[in-house]
């Protein structure tokens, strides 16, 4: 494993967790001399990551006002060189307007329990700093440690609480943790302490073991613990619900309506409109006929005219802003700019609400909390009551489209009256989604080629691409995307010209074109020609040619298939149309037709009269949830469209 995978698999192995907090911060502990040493394994023996964790431990004191603590330990073993870095440095992340954060200790140990070192060599905090670019300004602070005496065979102890003093919202808490690690994990638990009489919202998942519940002193503890659980590790199209990897939360008992109504309070105010802002919005959508069309000017207006700028300090990340504000400065995020948009249409009769979600997708309905959103949209309702959704601060992505992240994700929106609409943002089709590549050229009997390539694009692929043209291409930045368009397309072309279009402009249809001249078409080999196959043609049979073998070189599979995840619901079309020199044959490639339940690959070779045709074809068909097994026909179909991974097509000159 290399050290940039080590890091990684530490980061995922050791997680985040929000914290819940507590009036004052108890004093500091002492590190125990406990017997975690006897978990210690020896480095000439040991298999697998450089690492191994020999503890992970969450233990939460929680209030129902949402006030607390969560102190964290982790224990990890060294077992390679490689692994010394990522172990050595640790970060702590914490808000410091309303928590507090402690480090209980940290200790570098021997197998035998020797302390090599009880303080980190290099110790720094500092507050976050703002991007240049999207910039986002946090009430947040970092803690940077560098551990002296960390070596092979070394044992890394630390613990450290956060203290939760005046959580956003009263009464709003969620106590997590998976139980399936990526590496190995000798032992894992979870104990969650509340007032006895208070019932917290408990949701289990596939756990096989059971909690135990005691009373002691006012408050009932919880407790989870689970000895050398078993190892998941990421896999290719696993579905969100596997059935398979345990977690547990824990969690306020309110229902969704509480949380909605809390932000409706910081919200409500703000969709009042001034004068003057109330001019402005109506005179961007004057000459409006629809509907339709005056919820589209409105959504671009404020997707591209209004700066993203997040000023997210202290109440600021729940609190928009108004939009007098707004438009004062010329810049919003995404909660300003969907009360923005909110604002605008209910002036005009027009229902609209916010809607609160993650940029990653919420997967489980549950567990009720505001700490699970970080992101705001809009949801426009119509008479009849259909649903539209819109990104305010997706400048690429028109009215009414979403992007892929967060898609058939769950999301609460805020009705007028504050109560909740807990809902599931609606997916793409697989046909909505479309790339069409089309490819014009001509070869001469010296193998020189001229070309001419056009491609349009629908969904998900033509917002990738609008936002790649969203700034006119200066001469700086057009020379490098011709050339690697020649490359890709024409190996020694000349670019000749390059039709685009305006990313930020709706009207205009995704589509570009370039015109190459002078490649290198094909080349000689004895009395034959290699005709040279484009790179975009090749991209489908050479992936899923390395998608076989890593398919194959896994254990056995435990997680269930996602089938729309597998070509990623799309459909792309290819067509390769070359003009022979009078004469010349070709020996066609065999045709290629894979099916499956996801999706079909038809590749077709067709020399008629001098035009020499190829075309692809792949589509995803299917979606759902299938058994972990069906794996086995994945690889079967990619095994069967990598045999159409051909470099050249053979060519036979002229007598």
């Amino acid at each position: 494993m290399s050290g940039g995978r080590v890091a990684a698999a530490l980061f995922a192995a050791l997680g985040a967790f929000a914290a819940s907090a507590a009036a004052q911060t108890p004093a500091r502990p002492s590190a125990p001399s406990d017997t975690i040493v006897r978990y210690a394994l020896d480095p000439a023996r040991a298999r697998g990551p450089g690492f191994v964790l020999l503890l992970d431990a969450l233990e939460a004191h929680v209030e129902p006002d949402g006030t607390g603590t969560r102190t964290h330990r982790t224990v990890t073993q060294v077992l390679s060189a490689e692994a010394v870095p990522a172990v050595a440095e640790r970060q702590f992340t914490w808000q410091p307007g309303r928590q507090a954060f402690r480090l209980d200790w940290v200790r570098v140990l021997r197998r035998d329990g020797t302390v090599v070192s009880d303080a980190p060599s290099a110790d720094r905090t500092s507050d976050a700093t703002a991007a240049m670019q999207n910039p986002i300004y946090l009430d947040s602070r970092t803690r940077r440690l560098s551990l002296a005496g960390v070596a092979v065979g070394t044992i890394v102890d630390v613990q450290y609480t956060l203290v939760d003093e005046a959580p956003w919202r009263r009464g709003d808490f969620v106590v997590g943790r998976p139980f399936s690690p990526q590496v190995p994990l000798r032992e894992a638990s979870l104990r969650v302490s509340v007032p006895v009489g208070f019932v917290p919202r408990i949701i289990e998942r596939n756990l096989t073991v059971s909690r135990t519940e005691r009373d002691s002193a006012g408050r009932r503890v919880y407790t989870w613990r689970v000895p050398s659980p078993p190892i998941v590790r990421p896999e290719a199209f696993a579905a969100d619900s596997d059935g398979v990897r345990m977690s547990v939360s824990v969690s306020s008992p309110e229902p969704w309506d509480a949380v909605t109504r809390w932000y409706d309070s910081l919200a409500r105010d703000r969709y009042a409109l001034d004068a003057p802002t109330a001019r402005r919005l109506d005179s961007l959508v004057r000459e409006a006929r629809t509907r339709r069309d005056t919820l589209e000017r409105l959504h671009r207006w404020i997707a591209q005219d209004v700066r993203y700028v997040s000023v997210s300090l202290g109440l600021g990340g729940y609190r928009p802003r108004t939009p007098a504000e707004v438009l004062a400065t010329g810049f919003g995020d995404c909660k300003d700019k969907t009360t923005l948009f909110v604002a605008a249409a209910r002036r005009w009769g027009i229902d609209a609400r916010p809607v609160l979600l993650h940029l990653n997708g919420v997967r489980e309905r549950e567990p009720v909390s505001l700490t699970r959103f970080n992101h705001v949209i809009a949801q426009v309702v119509a008479p009849d009551g259909t649903r539209t959704y819109t990104d305010l601060t997706a400048a690429t992505i028109p009215y009414g489209e979403l992007p892929s992240s967060y898609r058939d994700s769950w999301a609460v929106a805020v009705r007028p009256d504050g109560d909740a609409d807990v809902v599931r943002l609606p997916e793409r089709a697989a046909s909505a989604n479309v790339s069409r590549i089309r490819i014009d050229a001509d070869l001469a009997p010296d193998g020189r080629m001229g070309m001419r390539v056009a491609e349009s694009l629908e969904g998900d692929a033509a917002w990738a691409l609008r936002g790649a043209l969203a700034a006119t291409l200066d001469t700086v930045r057009r020379g490098p995307q011709l050339r690697a368009m020649a490359a890709s397309y024409l190996p020694e072309a000349v670019p000749d010209s390059f039709t685009t279009f305006a990313g930020l402009d709706f009207t205009q249809p995704t589509r570009i074109s370039v015109v190459l001249r002078n490649g290198r078409g094909a080349r000689p080999a004895g009395p034959v020609w290699l005709l040279h196959i484009p790179g975009p043609l090749r991209q489908m049979p050479a992936g899923a040619t390395a998608s076989a073998r890593e398919i194959d070189a896994q254990p056995r599979r435990l997680l269930p298939i996602d089938a729309g995840r597998i070509l990623g619901r799309r459909r792309n079309e290819l067509t390769y149309r070359v003009t022979l020199p009078a004469g010349w044959g070709a020996q066609l490639p065999a045709d290629v037709v894979a099916t499956s339940f996801f999706g079909r690959y038809e590749s077709r070779y067709r020399l008629e009269g001098r035009t020499l045709t190829v075309t692809r074809v792949v589509e995803s068909t299917g979606d759902g949830v299938h058994p972990p097994e069906r794996i086995a026909e994945v690889a079967a179909w990619m095994r069967a469209v990598a045999k159409d991974d051909h470099e050249f097509i053979t060519l036979t000159p002229s007598p």
